[in-house]
C-alpha cells in the first residue's frame, strides 16, 4: 500500500490531489511533511486558506503550497483583518504606522474593547492572524532607541513578531506547517470543534526554543506579548502537532467573571466622560484591565467552568504570573471548582528579559486534560506609564502622580555601541569639578581605575573606526571595525573593574547613575554649579530643560522659588514623601542628561509617553487623607497649579477645605484636547461629616 501511495505521488497528470506534494520546499521539516502526506499521516493543507492583508508587501510563496488556498482580496482591502473568515484562515499583514500615532495592527486591536471581542472570535472560528510590532516593543523610551512596551495587554489571540516588515514570515511559515501535519482525522476536528487556532497556539508555545522544561511553559519565557523569530522551533512543532490524536486535542480555557472590583470615573479615576474605559477586554479567553483607579487592590472571582475539552477526562486548572511582580499579585485557584481568585496591586514597571520596559501584569490559566495541556487564556493588568502610584505602610494609596518623568538613564540600548567607551571614559580619574567630586563619593580608587583601563585598551580600537568611517572608501573596513570594536566593548561590560567589590563595568556605571539619580537634595545643594554646567552644556536645550523640570515640580507642590532665586523643598528634606522624592529623581535624571554627562547621556526630557487613545495628561498630583481611626479614606488633596484643591472621599471638591461642603465635579479636556482639566460642576453642594 505504501508503495502505491508513493506512485500516485510521483505518477504526473493524475487527477487525485495526493498527486501534488504538500510543498515544494526542500528543507528537513518539508522532507518530513511530504513523507507523512505520502503515507497520508499527514492532512496537508487542501482545507487552508492563505490571506495577505498588506498589499503583497510581506506576502508568502504560495508557490511553495500548492494544496493552500489563497484569498484573493480588493487591493484596497488593506490592513488588520475585519472579518472572519467562513474557511480555515492563517494571514499575515506587514503594515503599522508610529508609535506615537497608532501604532501596530495588534495595539489598534487592543486599545478598543470592539476590537478585542473580535479578535475572540476569530481565534474560535479558526482564524489566526501574524503581526509585527514595529515600533511599540522595543529598548528604550520616549523614542529615544525605542518606546518600550506599549502594548496595554497580552492575547492568545493573535501573534505579534518582533521587529517591522517580513518578520512574520518565519511565523506564517511554522504555523502552516504545523497545520499540515495533523493527521487528516485531528485536523478535520479540529477545524469542526473550531479548536484549529488554540490547538496551534498550544503548540507553538510548547515548542518554543525558550521551553527547556515542562514547567517553562508556566512562565513567560512561554508567553511573551512578543514572540523573536529565533525561537521558533519548526521541526518540534510539527512532531507535536503529528503525534495528536482527536482524543488528545488540547483543551481551552474558557474564562468569565463572577465579581470584581469596581471604579467609578471621577471618584476611583479621573477622564473626560466617556473617552476611556478601563475596561478593555472581556472575552472568554482575554480579560484586560487598565490599573487607572485609585483603590488599594483589584480584585476579580473568575469562574472556568465553560472550559472546552475535547477528550473525556477532567480538567486540571492553573494558574501562573507570566510577568509582574509576585509581591503585589495573589493567585488562589479554587479547590473542587473551576474558579480562579485574583488579587493585584499596582506595580512600577520592570525591564523583562530582554531589557524592554513593560508595564503590565499578565496572568496565564491553563486547563490540563491529562493528554495535552491548552495554551493559556490571558488575564492582563496594564499600569499606564505616565502614572506613578505610591502606597503608605498599611497598604493604601498615599499619592498618585499623573504625569511622571521619563525614567530611563539615558545609556545605550545595545551593549555594542561605541559611546559606551566614551562613557568609559566620564567615569574615569582625572575630572576635578562637580561630576568628578560626586563620583569620588561613589566608586572608589580602585573602580575608577578599573573603568579608565576598559576606556584605554578600546580607544585605539574606536580611533581606528572614526577614521575608517570618515573615508568614503573604506566602508567595508569601517562595518569589520564596527563589529570588531561592539564585541570588545560587550566583554568589557561584563568585566570585573575591581577585585574587592566584584562590580562589572556595566554594573559600575549604573551604580554612579543610580546613585546620583537618587540624591534628592543633588540641585539644592549644587544650584549654582549646575546653573552654570547647564549654561556651558554641549546640549544647547540644558537651561530650558532643567528650568522646565523645576517649573513643574513648583506647580505641584514639591519644590518653591524664594526671591532670591534659591529653590527648596515645599517639606523639611527630613520629611519628604515617597512621591515627592519621585519627582525629585525626575529632575535629576534631566541633571544627569542635559547638564552633568550630556555627551554621553541620551535621553527624552518629557515626561513618560502614553498613548493619547489610552488616558488625557493631567498636570497634577494627588495626595490621600485616611481617616486616623478608622483607617478610611477621607479624601485627598490635589497640588495643581502652585495651589491646593481638597476633595472629599467620594471626588466632590471642598472648596472649604476637609470637613466643608462638598461640590460635584465634571472632567473636561483642555483647549487644545491635550490635557485635562476640571471644574466644579453646577449640581448642588452637599454636607460632609466633620473629618477627625
Amino acid at each position: 500500500m505504501a508503495a502505491l501511495r508513493l506512485l500516485a505521488f510521483l505518477a504526473p497528470g493524475i487527477a487525485s490531489i495526493s498527486a501534488q506534494p504538500l510543498t515544494t520546499r526542500t528543507d528537513e521539516v518539508a522532507k518530513q511533511l511530504n513523507e507523512w502526506f505520502v503515507n497520508g499521516t499527514a492532512a496537508g493543507l487542501q482545507a487552508i486558506t492563505y490571506e495577505n492583508r498588506d498589499g503583497q508587501h510581506s506576502p508568502l510563496n504560495t508557490g511553495q503550497y500548492p494544496l493552500l488556498h489563497v484569498f484573493k482580496s480588493a487591493d484596497n482591502d488593506k490592513g488588520a483583518a475585519t472579518q472572519i473568515r467562513a474557511t480555515p484562515t492563517l494571514g499575515n499583514c506587514s503594515m503599522a504606522s508610529a508609535a506615537t500615532q497608532l501604532g501596530c495592527l495588534p495595539r489598534i486591536y487592543m486599545m478598543d474593547p470592539d476590537g478585542n471581542r473580535f479578535l475572540a472570535r476569530q481565534y474560535l472560528s479558526n482564524n489566526l492572524f501574524i503581526y509585527p510590532e514595529h515600533q511599540d516593543h522595543d529598548i528604550g523610551a520616549n523614542g529615544v532607541g525605542g518606546y518600550g512596551d506599549l502594548l496595554p495587554l497580552n492575547t492568545p489571540c493573535l501573534l505579534i513578531s518582533q521587529g517591522s516588515s517580513y518578520t512574520d514570515q518565519p511565523f506564517l511559515q511554522a504555523l502552516l506547517s504545523t497545520t499540515a501535519a495533523f493527521r487528516p482525522e485531528t485536523q478535520k476536528l479540529l477545524i469542526e470543534k473550531r479548536l484549529l487556532c488554540p490547538t496551534l497556539q498550544s503548540i507553538f508555545r510548547r515548542a518554543n526554543k525558550m521551553v527547556q522544561t515542562p514547567e517553562d511553559y508556566f512562565t513567560g519565557k512561554a508567553h511573551p506579548v512578543v514572540f523573536d523569530s529565533a525561537q521558533i522551533d519548526e521541526a518540534k512543532m510539527i512532531r507535536i502537532a503529528h503525534d495528536v490524536t482527536p482524543e488528545g486535542i488540547p483543551p481551552v480555557v474558557v474564562m468569565q467573571i463572577v465579581e470584581e472590583t469596581k471604579i467609578e470615573e471621577g471618584k476611583n479615576y479621573f477622564e473626560a466622560a466617556g473617552n476611556h474605559p478601563w475596561q478593555l477586554a472581556d472575552t472568554p479567553v482575554s480579560i484586560a484591565r487598565i490599573l487607572r483607579g485609585n483603590e488599594a487592590e483589584h480584585g476579580m472571582l473568575i469562574s472556568l467552568d465553560k472550559s472546552l475539552n475535547p477528550a473525556k477526562g477532567p480538567l486540571q486548572m492553573r494558574a501562573a504570573l507570566l510577568q509582574g511582580d509576585p509581591r503585589f499579585v495573589r493567585i488562589e485557584i479554587g479547590e473542587g471548582k473551576p474558579l480562579v481568585r485574583l488579587r493585584v496591586r499596582w506595580q512600577p514597571p520592570l525591564i523583562n528579559t530582554t531589557g524592554i520596559r513593560s508595564h503590565r501584569i499578565d496572568i496565564g490559566i491553563f486547563a490540563d486534560n491529562g493528554a495535552s495541556i491548552s495554551a493559556p487564556s490571558i488575564i492582563s493588568f496594564h499600569m499606564l506609564p505616565n502614572e506613578m502610584h505610591f502606597y503608605d505602610e498599611q497598604g493604601r494609596v498615599s499619592e498618585i502622580h499623573y504625569q511622571t518623568h521619563n525614567p530611563d538613564l539615558g545609556l545605550p540600548v545595545t551593549n555594542t555601541d561605541p559611546r559606551w567607551v566614551k562613557i568609559l571614559l566620564a567615569l574615569s580619574p582625572g575630572d576635578t569639578g562637580l561630576r568628578g567630586r560626586l563620583l569620588e563619593q561613589i566608586l572608589s580608587p580602585a573602580e575608577r581605575n578599573g573603568l579608565q583601563k576598559l576606556h584605554l585598551a578600546l580607544k585605539p580600537q574606536l580611533d581606528s573606526l572614526t577614521a575608517a568611517e570618515s573615508d568614503s572608501k573604506r566602508k567595508d573596513e569601517a562595518a569589520k571595525l564596527r563589529s570588531q570594536l561592539g564585541t570588545g566593548i560587550s566583554a568589557a561590560l561584563q568585566q570585573t573593574v575591581a577585585e574587592k567589590t566584584g562590580l562589572t563595568a556595566r554594573q559600575a556605571i549604573e551604580k554612579v547613575l543610580h546613585t546620583i539619580a537618587g540624591f534628592h537634595a543633588l540641585y539644592l545643594g549644587f544650584q549654582r554649579e549646575l546653573d552654570a554646567l547647564a549654561a556651558r552644556s554641549s546640549k544647547s536645550s540644558a537651561v530650558a530643560d532643567v528650568r522646565a523640570e523645576i517649573h513643574r515640580l513648583i506647580m505641584q507642590g514639591v519644590l518653591v522659588e524664594h526671591a532670591s532665586g534659591q529653590i527648596d523643598t515645599m517639606s523639611p528634606p527630613d520629611k519628604l514623601s515617597l512621591g515627592e522624592r519621585h519627582m525629585l529623581r525626575g529632575l535629576n535624571l534631566t541633571l544627569l542628561s542635559q547638564v552633568l554627562f550630556p555627551d554621553i547621556l541620551e535621553r527624552s526630557t518629557a515626561p513618560a509617553y502614553v498613548s493619547p487613545r489610552l488616558t488625557t495628561p493631567k498636570q497634577w498630583r494627588d495626595v490621600y487623607r485616611h481617616d486616623p481611626i478608622s483607617g478610611a479614606r477621607s479624601g485627598w488633596i490635589r497640588y495643581e497649579k502652585a495651589r491646593i484643591a481638597n476633595f472629599d472621599a467620594e471626588g466632590r471638591f471642598q472648596p472649604d477645605g476637609p470637613g466643608g461642603k462638598s461640590v460635584p465635579v465634571i472632567y473636561l479636556k483642555g483647549d487644545n484636547n491635550d490635557t485635562l482639566t476640571w471644574q466644579p460642576s453646577a449640581g448642588p453642594a452637599v454636607a460632609s461629616p466633620k473629618e477627625k
